[in-house]
């Protein structure tokens, strides 16, 4: 059988699919549930934690439970506005003056750092998570798949 990397793709996309839609069904009776994306890290652990075949690249992992008491009476984090995240017929870029905007109720919390050489809090969290460990070894577990998927 011959594997090819579009076929992993679309695989990963079922998996997603039905994993947002288990966490859709289980919100829906009262039961949370966490993604964990991590799980594509550390592959060669992975497999063996699992007992996965070559073939099988763990996508996400996804845990359910119920809320706490304390978590239900807490208020919503802010999101972004509409605005940013939703588009209509086509993809819409957005504008440096926008990104501002966009980040302009994150920036200016007292006490904020900011790593290296960002100038705002989107790219110290570009830069958090492109720079970090796991970012490094989730590419490497990625490749080893790819290589795999493709033998």
């Amino acid at each position: 059988m011959i594997r090819r990397e579009s076929d992993l793709l679309l695989a990963c996309c079922d998996a997603l699919i039905a994993a947002q839609t288990a966490a859709i069904a289980a919100e829906s009776i009262g039961i949370g549930s966490c993604y964990i994306g991590d799980v594509m890290e550390n592959i060669e652990i992975h497999r063996e934690m699992f007992d996965l075949p070559r073939y099988v690249f763990p996508i996400t992992m996804l845990c359910f439970g119920y809320f706490k008491e304390s978590y239900l009476t807490q208020s919503p984090k802010p999101r972004f506005q509409q605005k940013f995240i939703h588009f209509q017929d086509k993809y819409q870029t957005i504008t440096p003056d926008g990104f501002k905007e966009m980040y302009a109720h994150l920036e200016n919390v007292e006490g904020r750092t900011y790593l290296k050489n960002a100038e705002n809090f989107g790219q110290h969290n570009y830069l958090r998570k492109t720079g970090a460990d796991f970012t490094k070894e989730m590419r490497r577990s990625v490749q080893v798949a790819l290589k795999d998927w493709s033998k």
